[in-house]
């Protein structure tokens, strides 16, 4: 074994010809610094990414669950690069799964597949709803955590924990989801997952507007050109035969604005209520 990394307890594992063993180690951030010192051959780091999992780390939402680090028999760090940086930043011990003896040719094959991303993990607690909601929901997750921020241009990160969580004390995503999904799929003004975040913020505003708000900006019946939601739809279908069109933060602002009008009990709308200025980040607000 080797003389920095001691895995005291390793099983060997059956099957190869490899001399490859695994443990569940509890990892200290001193462990974590000996063991990335061993490793010559450092990959560029994502701070961001390591950020995201320290903080994990801090708020409990770290378990051992299989994933292993993996360690290579001349002691080069193949897989866990990032874990082991988190395990440093936040300062406190986390168990993690160790595999030792790898050769290091091996690591072309690692991290090939798929990732599971947020919709795979709601997937496997909400069995009764479709996959199409489902997706919809792990996409506006993103938005509303952005939208109660108070940033349509927030970076963080939100963990598959954390979107599972969210979704649990916002059932009424589920809902919002399925009810636009029901709407003609024909000129759809927004994406579901973005109309759904919209959908859920304005009906924790008031529901009954809400709906009927995201009724008519979604399927356009019996609407006049003074509405604020014909206006909106008007602007975005227009904006899709164009080559450059409105980036998502764009239109979730303009949307915000036509729900605030209708908020207000304003009736005629015009092109410039629903107009957007470079600053508006700052200035606007669900009310």
């Amino acid at each position: 074994m080797s003389n920095i990394i001691h895995l005291r307890n390793a099983a060997k594992i059956f099957g190869t010809d490899q001399d490859i063993v695994a443990e569940v180690v509890t990892i200290t951030p001193e462990q974590a610094t000996q063991w990335l010192r061993c490793n010559k051959n450092n990959r560029p780091v994502r701070r961001r990414h390591v950020a995201f999992l320290a903080d994990e780390m801090v708020h409990g939402n770290w378990q051992v669950n299989g994933q292993a680090i993996i360690i290579a028999d001349d002691e080069q760090v193949l897989d866990g690069q990032h874990r082991l940086l988190a395990i440093i930043e936040a300062g406190r011990p986390v168990q993690s799964m160790v595999v030792y003896g790898i050769t290091p040719e091996a690591f072309k094959t690692i991290d090939t597949g798929a990732v599971r991303t947020g919709a795979d993990a709601l997937a496997l607690h909400f069995h009764e709803t479709n996959s199409a909601s489902i997706k919809c929901v792990a996409t506006a997750v993103q938005w509303c955590k952005s939208l109660e921020a108070c940033s349509l241009h927030s970076k963080l990160k939100t963990s598959n924990t954390d979107v599972i969580a969210y979704v649990k004390s916002h059932p009424s995503l589920l809902q919002c989801a399925e009810t636009l999904q029901s709407y003609p799929k024909d000129a759809r003004p927004l994406s579901l997952g973005l109309g759904t975040a919209l959908y859920e913020m304005f009906a924790r505003k008031k529901a009954d507007l809400a709906d009927k708000f995201m009724r008519d900006l979604y399927t356009g019946e019996s609407l006049v050109r003074t509405d604020v939601e014909w206006l909106l739809r008007q602007a975005f279908i227009r904006d899709a035969q164009r080559t450059s069109k409105l980036p998502a933060t764009a239109r979730v602002r303009m949307v915000i604005k036509g729900w605030n009008w209708r908020r207000r009990g304003m009736m005629d709308a015009s092109y410039q209520t629903i107009a957007i200025q470079a600053n508006d980040d700052q200035k606007i607000r669900i009310l």
